[in-house]
Protein backbone atom coordinates (compact mmCIF):
# COMPACT_ATOMS: atom_id res chain seq x y z
CA UNK A 1 0.00 0.00 0.00
CA UNK A 2 1.31 3.49 -0.69
CA UNK A 3 1.76 6.11 2.32
CA UNK A 4 0.32 9.31 1.57
CA UNK A 5 4.19 10.87 1.19
CA UNK A 6 4.24 8.31 -1.53
CA UNK A 7 1.30 9.49 -3.41
CA UNK A 8 2.05 12.99 -3.26
CA UNK A 9 5.37 12.92 -4.91
CA UNK A 10 3.42 11.26 -7.64
CA UNK A 11 1.04 13.62 -8.02
CA UNK A 12 3.75 15.92 -7.69
CA UNK A 13 5.76 14.96 -10.42
CA UNK A 14 3.23 14.38 -12.66
CA UNK A 15 2.11 18.10 -12.36
CA UNK A 16 5.95 19.08 -12.38
CA UNK A 17 6.13 17.53 -15.74
CA UNK A 18 3.05 18.57 -17.21
CA UNK A 19 3.76 22.14 -16.63
CA UNK A 20 5.08 23.93 -19.99
CA UNK A 21 5.15 22.02 -23.40
CA UNK A 22 7.47 19.43 -24.69
CA UNK A 23 9.86 21.31 -27.21
CA UNK A 24 11.70 19.19 -29.62
CA UNK A 25 13.11 20.55 -33.25
CA UNK A 26 14.61 19.05 -36.34
CA UNK A 27 17.39 20.75 -38.49
CA UNK A 28 17.43 19.39 -41.95
CA UNK A 29 19.91 22.15 -43.55
CA UNK A 30 22.66 24.12 -41.47
CA UNK A 31 22.83 27.45 -42.05
CA UNK A 32 24.74 30.22 -40.04
CA UNK A 33 22.59 31.00 -37.05
CA UNK A 34 21.05 34.54 -36.60
CA UNK A 35 20.85 36.58 -33.69
CA UNK A 36 18.20 35.43 -31.26
CA UNK A 37 15.73 37.64 -31.80
CA UNK A 38 16.18 38.09 -35.29
CA UNK A 39 12.76 39.18 -36.90
CA UNK A 40 11.06 36.24 -38.60
CA UNK A 41 8.16 36.68 -41.45
CA UNK A 42 5.09 34.54 -40.37
CA UNK A 43 4.06 32.02 -44.16
CA UNK A 44 0.31 30.67 -44.86
CA UNK A 45 1.62 26.95 -46.69
CA UNK A 46 0.16 25.77 -49.89
CA UNK A 47 1.62 24.10 -52.74
CA UNK A 48 3.23 26.37 -54.29
CA UNK A 49 5.38 27.51 -51.25
CA UNK A 50 6.22 23.92 -50.15
CA UNK A 51 7.35 22.69 -53.81
CA UNK A 52 10.83 22.74 -54.59
CA UNK A 53 10.33 25.71 -57.04
CA UNK A 54 8.57 27.52 -54.41
CA UNK A 55 10.07 30.67 -52.95
CA UNK A 56 10.88 28.86 -49.56
CA UNK A 57 13.26 26.07 -48.25
CA UNK A 58 11.90 24.02 -45.09
CA UNK A 59 15.16 23.99 -43.57
CA UNK A 60 13.41 22.73 -39.98
CA UNK A 61 11.14 22.58 -37.71
CA UNK A 62 9.88 23.28 -34.12
CA UNK A 63 7.50 21.04 -32.72
CA UNK A 64 5.22 21.37 -29.54
CA UNK A 65 3.26 19.29 -27.37
CA UNK A 66 0.96 20.50 -24.66
CA UNK A 67 -1.56 19.56 -22.35
CA UNK A 68 -5.19 20.57 -24.03
CA UNK A 69 -6.17 22.70 -26.61
CA UNK A 70 -3.71 25.15 -27.65
CA UNK A 71 -3.15 28.62 -29.65
CA UNK A 72 -0.30 28.37 -31.93
CA UNK A 73 -0.15 31.96 -31.96
CA UNK A 74 0.29 32.29 -28.45
CA UNK A 75 2.57 34.91 -27.31
CA UNK A 76 4.63 31.76 -24.94
CA UNK A 77 4.84 29.70 -27.77
CA UNK A 78 6.31 32.42 -30.28
CA UNK A 79 8.79 33.13 -27.64
CA UNK A 80 9.94 29.23 -27.70
CA UNK A 81 10.11 29.26 -31.34
CA UNK A 82 11.58 32.45 -32.09
CA UNK A 83 15.02 31.72 -30.64
CA UNK A 84 15.30 28.20 -32.18
CA UNK A 85 14.27 29.40 -35.79
CA UNK A 86 16.41 32.14 -35.83
CA UNK A 87 19.49 29.43 -34.29
CA UNK A 88 18.25 27.65 -37.30
CA UNK A 89 18.83 30.62 -39.72
CA UNK A 90 15.31 30.42 -40.39
CA UNK A 91 14.13 33.77 -42.06
CA UNK A 92 10.00 32.52 -41.98
CA UNK A 93 7.95 30.43 -39.84
CA UNK A 94 4.73 28.32 -40.92
CA UNK A 95 1.93 26.00 -39.63
CA UNK A 96 2.54 22.58 -40.72
CA UNK A 97 0.69 21.12 -38.19
CA UNK A 98 -2.00 22.23 -35.22
CA UNK A 99 -3.25 18.63 -34.00
CA UNK A 100 -5.73 18.14 -31.01
CA UNK A 101 -6.55 14.70 -29.52
CA UNK A 102 -8.69 14.49 -27.35
CA UNK A 103 -9.64 11.19 -25.23
CA UNK A 104 -11.75 10.28 -22.08
CA UNK A 105 -8.73 10.94 -19.54
CA UNK A 106 -6.73 14.10 -21.22
CA UNK A 107 -6.37 15.93 -24.39
CA UNK A 108 -3.31 17.64 -25.96
CA UNK A 109 -2.63 19.81 -28.82
CA UNK A 110 0.56 19.54 -30.98
CA UNK A 111 1.84 22.56 -33.37
CA UNK A 112 4.61 21.70 -35.81
CA UNK A 113 6.21 25.27 -36.94
CA UNK A 114 7.97 24.65 -39.98
CA UNK A 115 11.44 27.07 -40.24
CA UNK A 116 11.89 28.58 -43.34
CA UNK A 117 14.46 30.07 -45.52
CA UNK A 118 14.76 31.71 -49.08
CA UNK A 119 15.58 29.87 -51.53
CA UNK A 120 18.44 31.44 -53.55
CA UNK A 121 19.80 31.06 -57.05
CA UNK A 122 22.56 29.37 -56.33
CA UNK A 123 21.10 26.95 -54.35
CA UNK A 124 18.11 25.78 -57.12
CA UNK A 125 21.11 26.14 -60.08
CA UNK A 126 21.64 22.44 -61.01
CA UNK A 127 24.94 21.04 -59.55
CA UNK A 128 28.11 19.06 -61.58
CA UNK A 129 28.79 16.15 -60.36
Amino acid sequence: MMSARNIWCLLSLSLAAACGPNVSEVRTVNYPPREQNCSLEFVKLDNQTMSGQGPWEVIGQVVLGEHGKQDPFAEEYKAIVRPRACKMGGEAVAIMLNATSETFMSSGTTISYAVLRKRTAQADAPKQF
